[in-house]
């Protein structure tokens, strides 16, 4: 289970807490949802500024841009991670999906502009300009208390979204694609002897976001296969 559960046998196995932080993140799109259909994530959280992520290369099937797939970052590294919740399974590894993260200005605003084919404006200069410029407008926001921890070359962080959904994701690093198939055998086995079973899929706070507040949107993304659809217990506080 995600919550005081995971943390004790996190520390069991040797886990060091790295920190514990509090997020706002907001997400934008065109009014029709061009870009989340095209399975691109233009976000903006509190404290760290804005990301595109968006496929690197396709591995698998659908999947959540908030937990799940591995990523790469604009320094080549690539992530892969097994997303946890009480009650769920996690993604299995051949569902995983690699993403690049794009947070330079330029990067981002031309990846919006090729998905949306529109010329780049050259008053485009910072993103906020060019969300205003292309029509973007926000359709998801939430606040996130995450406490990070350390497992030897891992990552693990245990979320809870203020909307009352808690998920967990372990992840790792890699320099190259042939590295990936390792690192989800790592991510897999560490989600294992936290007790969680690794056959099946776990809605992503996106997921669960649009699921409840946007509906029809949620529908939309599910259709296209660029979100799960699964039922599973949430801990919930409302």
């Amino acid at each position: 289970m995600v919550g005081p559960g995971t943390e004790a046998r996190l520390v069991m196995l040797g886990a060091v807490l790295a920190g514990a932080v509090s997020f706002q993140d907001r997400y934008y799109d065109t009014p029709d949802g061009r870009l989340t259909l095209a399975d691109h994530w233009l976000r903006h959280r509190e404290g760290a500024g804005w990301e595109l992520k968006c496929p690197l290369w396709p591995v698998g099937g659908a999947r959540d841009p908030g937990y799940g797939p591995g990523a790469t970052s604009q320094d080549g590294s690539t992530r892969d991670a097994t997303s946890l919740n009480s009650g769920a399974p996690a993604q299995p590894p051949g569902s995983t999906t690699a993403y690049q993260e794009l947070t330079s200005p330029v990067a981002v605003v031309a990846q919006l502009c090729t998905i949306l084919a529109v010329a780049p404006d050259p008053g485009w200069a910072c993103i906020p300009v060019a969300v205003a410029g292309l029509g973007l407008e926000e359709f998801a926001a939430f606040r996130t208390q995450r406490r990070s921890y350390r497992l030897g070359g891992l990552r693990v962080d245990l979320d809870e979204a203020d909307f009352g959904y808690a998920v967990g994701e372990v992840e790792t690093a890699v320099t190259h694609p042939s590295e990936v198939p390792a690192a989800q055998e790592e991510v897999t086995r560490v989600g294992r002897e936290l007790g969680v079973e690794v056959t099946g899929s776990v809605m992503g706070k996106m997921s669960v976001y649009l699921q409840r507040y946007r509906p029809q949107h949620y529908e939309e993304l599910v259709q296209s296969r660029r979100l799960v659809s699964a039922k599973m217990p949430m801990r919930d506080r409302d």
